[in-house]
């Protein structure tokens, strides 16, 4: 068990800042096997990662014989969908909540800050993968490509923030499968198969009630077209977007803790950094006197 907090820096070079990665207490078994490949991933570039569960591939240079390719959400495996029993089909539970942690919180057991972390040029297209592993329905790869196409279009001519989002991709791939779970299993509920069309129109009724109360009348119409578990997740990605506000924006208690000791930190700094002041003009002041003394005595 890993119960004491580790930070890795990756200093891009030309960037404003540092980005660190906090392992936090009791990582996840992903988190574990991160640590192990850490060295490796740090060695190469940042890319987009291209295997079929959203895991991405991974770096040349591996040491032989390590492979985390069938970990469920790592390497290449995909993380399964969430499933009903016979004669029951998954649907977004009807007063669903959407909250979204930042792009720090984007993977398992890890946390990512740096310089200016909060204030994302990409900052919604966190909120908007947040969102995504917690609509019932949608694939764990659909919700990280999306980051990913989301963030590009964000970062277009800003080297920096595209860095810094190739970082948030990087955690994604190493994330596993415990926060797509967390997300899927807080948000779907099982229907009868007789009932599903009436959970849907409820779910997206409850929705427009909420954020759009002038298109309430389009919830019928619209759970009949999305007759599918895909098609429902895509019309709430829709949803999602287009209507922000119903992502709650929420700071964990991991970042609470960071943000105060970065503030600490700086007291500290400005602190010290006033006390050195301080001494340095005692100690020119009194050259000064000693300098006066001299002059003073030479006049006599």
């Amino acid at each position: 068990h890993c119960r004491s907090k580790a930070t890795l820096t990756v200093e891009h070079k030309g960037s404003n800042g540092p980005s660190t990665i906090m392992f936090l207490p009791r990582p996840s078994a992903s988190a574990l096997a991160f640590l192990a490949v850490a060295p490796f991933l740090l060695a190469t570039s940042v890319q987009a990662a291209d295997g079929d569960g959203g895991g991405g591939g991974m770096p040349d240079g591996m040491p032989e014989g390590m492979d985390f390719g069938n970990m469920p959400g790592f390497g290449d495996k995909p993380c399964p969908n969430f499933r009903c029993t016979s004669g029951y089909s998954p649907v977004q539970k009807t007063r669903a909540k959407f909250v979204s942690k930042g792009c720090s919180k984007m993977g398992g057991g890890m946390m990512m800050m740096g310089a200016g972390s909060g204030n994302e040029r990409y900052a919604p297209c966190c909120d908007n993968w947040h969102a995504c592993y917690q609509t019932c329905g949608a694939s764990k790869k659909s919700c990280d490509e999306g980051f990913k196409s989301c963030s590009e279009q964000m970062c277009a001519g800003d080297d920096d923030c595209k860095k810094s989002a190739d970082i948030n991709s990087m955690m994604l791939n190493m994330g596993g499968c415990q926060l797509y779970d967390q997300g899927q299993y807080g948000s779907c509920e099982c229907a009868k198969s007789s009932k599903v069309e009436e959970k849907r129109s409820a779910a997206i009724r409850s929705f427009y009630k909420k954020f759009a109360p002038d298109n309430i009348d389009k919830a019928d119409a619209l759970a009949k077209k999305a007759d599918s578990v895909g098609k429902m997740a895509a019309l709430f990605r829709k949803l999602t977007a287009k209507y922000p506000d119903s992502i709650r924006i929420e700071m964990d208690d991991e970042m609470k803790m960071y943000e105060k000791m970065m503030k600490d930190a700086k007291m500290d700094k400005e602190t010290n950094d006033g006390k050195e002041q301080e001494e340095q003009e005692e100690e020119e002041a009194a050259d000064d006197s000693d300098a006066t003394t001299v002059n003073m005595d030479d006049e006599f």
